[in-house]
């Protein structure tokens, strides 16, 4: 790839450090996770329906933020996630800039979990230092940055 975006370490390459997401753990209002009207361990978590959005790496593949949950649905975009727990499918974490809209409306409640219902991951920027980057691209990671240090200010303000 000429340019990836990751919160993950990439051996042997040095990433610009980009702006966190705050990821919130999330269930439908009517889940029965929210039913049981108490704090939520870890173990409340694992008997239920976790969706997880797919690795598409291929030669590490990573299960990253799953709790190892005897029922796991496994999709292949975050706004996939979205729509299955927006439906009653299942939790996960997603993040606030996705859901907020649910959130607002009352579709989506974050779970009062014990410890853990905010992730807030730092993201890198890496490009690929075997190969000249051609213009199109160093205009994309100039937007990208440029992009991320707004989201970043509006949030601070």
């Amino acid at each position: 790839a000429d340019l990836a975006i990751s919160g993950l370490d990439i051996t042997g390459y040095l990433g610009s450090e980009l702006s966190t997401v705050e990821f919130v753990a999330v269930a439908h209002a009517n889940h029965a996770l929210h039913q049981l009207g108490r704090k939520l361990s870890v173990q409340d978590l694992q008997s239920q329906m976790q969706i997880v959005v797919r690795d598409t790496g291929l030669r590490q593949p990573r299960d990253a933020g799953w709790l190892g949950a005897e029922q796991r649905w496994t999709v292949g975009s975050l706004a996939t996630s979205v729509a299955f727990v927006s439906s009653g499918l299942g939790f996960a974490w997603l993040p606030r800039h996705l859901i907020g809209r649910e959130l607002a409306e009352g579709i989506l409640k974050p779970l009062p979990l014990v410890q853990g219902s905010i992730r807030r991951p730092l993201f890198y920027l890496y490009t690929n230092h075997d190969k000249p980057l051609g213009p199109a691209t160093r205009i994309l990671i100039e937007l990208i940055k440029t992009y991320d240090a707004g989201q970043a200010n509006s949030l601070a303000g």
